[in-house]
């Protein structure tokens, strides 16, 4: 095996350029049938034609960084899908059928120590051509760039809050899940062997609306309900069984329902959408009427193809999560969900907009893997420029919160599926999770605050070109006081509106400040303190 050397430069930005350094392919150790060929067209004379076969690269860091790695390839032979690890972590990559060499960025902001490094290309589909891969020094100033309001107009109150929470522990704690078929025997599971309960429960309508004689439509309401009382988060999909009622299935395979109709007003299929969306849409209404905000993800695994929704491609999937916004937001007057789309890898088409999305997620299944899952966490942040919070919506094995503090992968939440994901110590075993539970960067119900009442008191953000000095203003969702603290006399704080507009200037000179937010109209507002860095303050 080659030794491939990153040497670390202090200057990493000459005449703008970030640092980047490119190994040829035909240098690694090839196996499998893999083997390197003359072309005056790629980089350093040759290529590796994967055919079945194998690249194994060793790579020296000298100093820590975090980088952003990249392939150079080709894939004349047809779409292809093959595997990139680097170290423990690994990804699948896919390339559309293209004759030329194309970038392809794999890795987005991975944290790496310094020393050897391995780094293989792995055959799943094989027959591409790789010229080389690259590794860029990533630029963090703006790694996460979440924004703190919600994408439905005026969300109902305990809706704000419960983002909020979300917002100020994302990368700081990751909340706990589990997901539920039965009403809590998931939970109850966990109780029986940990002493404790996951903070967030996850809930499917997917017997609701059908007429089953054998199920309450109510239950998993009455489920979310208890459990948001208790403190907890509620988060719910939907397993949408065939609108038309033909069948009784959702896969792909098992039902002829056509998404694309949803095209058509005047189509059966699109009045049978309707009726299904009025019907979910009146059980979430009874939790808004009793206060419950509700992680609601829809049409979740689209790209996947697997679930009708997702059979006929990206356009149709997206008019109708669209249409369903539109009809549970506008036309029933919905503001206590927070809308969270789940993506499968490589599908930006699928997404149906930063206007309908509060939280982005993946669902991973790797059976017996605890590591982080960074990979898959950065390429998902970088898809979305940060913008979004993250969460692992679905998952087999949980990733063990040593990894995650280690990597700085900041998944907001996990949640197993049910059944032997949960209880099989193939997935999660019980030792496994009274780790979990006692570690302190995981969140459990016991140590959940009141959701109902829950202020910020973290937001916090350093003033430029000053040496261990900060202010924090918080609460960020107000309704009456506002309070700023500095480490220093905070000698002015001035409130503009949205657009920019200065509407009042406060002087003083204490390093303690509350000021009287009441009279101030329901909106987003902008705040500075000693004129530096403005920090969003939502008014409710």
């Amino acid at each position: 095996m080659k030794k491939l050397i990153i040497h670390s430069i202090l200057l990493m930005f000459i005449c703008n350029a970030t640092f980047a350094q490119s190994f040829e392919a035909e240098d690694a150790t090839l196996t499998n049938g893999a083997y390197s060929v003359a072309s005056s067209s790629a980089s350093g004379g040759y290529y590796v034609a994967q055919k079945e076969g194998d690249l194994e690269f060793s790579v020296t860091l000298e100093e820590e960084n975090f980088f952003n790695i990249y392939i150079r390839a080709a894939a004349p032979n047809g779409d292809k899908i093959n595997k990139f690890i680097i170290d423990d972590a690994r990804v699948d990559f896919s390339l559309s059928q293209n004759n030329s060499y194309i970038s392809l960025k794999v890795v987005s902001n991975l944290k790496l120590a310094a020393g050897e490094h391995t780094v293989k290309i792995e055959k799943s589909w094989g027959w591409i051509n790789i010229d080389y891969i690259e590794f860029e020094i990533a630029d963090q100033s703006e790694r996460f760039n979440v924004g703190e309001n919600l994408v439905t107009p005026d969300p109902a109150d305990n809706a704000a809050r419960l983002y909020q929470f979300l917002h100020d522990h994302y990368g700081k704690k990751i909340v706990s899940g589990a997901m539920t078929l039965n009403s809590m025997d998931e939970i109850n599971w966990l109780k029986s062997k940990t002493g404790k309960e996951p903070a967030l429960i996850g809930l499917d309508f997917m017997h609701c609306g059908r007429g089953y004689n054998w199920y309450n439509d109510e239950e998993p309401i009455n489920d979310a309900r208890n459990y948001y009382n208790r403190h907890g988060i509620p988060a719910f999909c939907w397993h949408w069984r065939d609108p038309l009622r033909k069948t009784e299935a959702f896969y792909t395979d098992d039902t002829d329902f056509d998404v694309a109709k949803v095209l058509d007003e005047n189509s059966p299929e699109y009045q049978a959408i309707i009726d299904d969306i009025d019907f979910i849409s009146g059980l979430l209404k009874k939790l808004q009427d009793d206060g419950v905000p509700v992680l609601w993800r829809p049409l979740h695994e689209a790209a996947g193809g697997w679930f009708w929704w997702g059979a006929k491609g990206p356009e149709p999937c997206k008019e109708l999560y669209r249409l369903m916004y539109d009809r549970m937001v506008n036309h029933h007057g919905l503001n206590n969900l927070i809308w969270v789309w789940t993506s499968q890898p490589n599908d930006y088409e699928w997404y149906p907009g930063h206007e309908y999305v509060d939280i982005v997620g993946r669902d991973i299944y790797e059976d017996g893997d605890h590591s982080s899952q960074i990979i898959e966490f950065n390429q998902l942040n970088d898809m979305f420029d940060g913008k979004k919070i993250v969460a692992l919506t679905e998952c087999g094995s949980i990733p063990d919160p040593e990894n995650l503090i280690a990597d700085e992968a900041a998944w907001s939440y996990f949640m197993p599926w049910w059944g032997d994901f949960v209880r099989n110590s193939k997935y999660n075993s019980v030792d496994f999770w009274n780790k979990l539970f006692g570690h302190e960067y995981v969140l459990t119900l016991d140590e959940m605050p009141d959701l109902k009442s829950y202020e910020t008191t973290s937001a916090t953000v350093k003033i430029p070109m000053t040496e261990d000095n900060s202010f924090r203003v918080y609460p960020t969702i107000v309704t009456s006081e506002l309070h700023v603290e500095n480490d220093k006399p905070v000698k002015n704080l001035s409130v503009y509106n949205i657009s920019g507009k200065l509407l009042k200037n406060f002087q003083f000179n204490s390093p303690k400040t509350v000021i009287s937010f009441s009279s101030y109209p329901k909106g987003v507002y902008l705040r500075k303190v000693n004129n530096e860095e403005a920090v969003k303050i939502s008014k409710q």
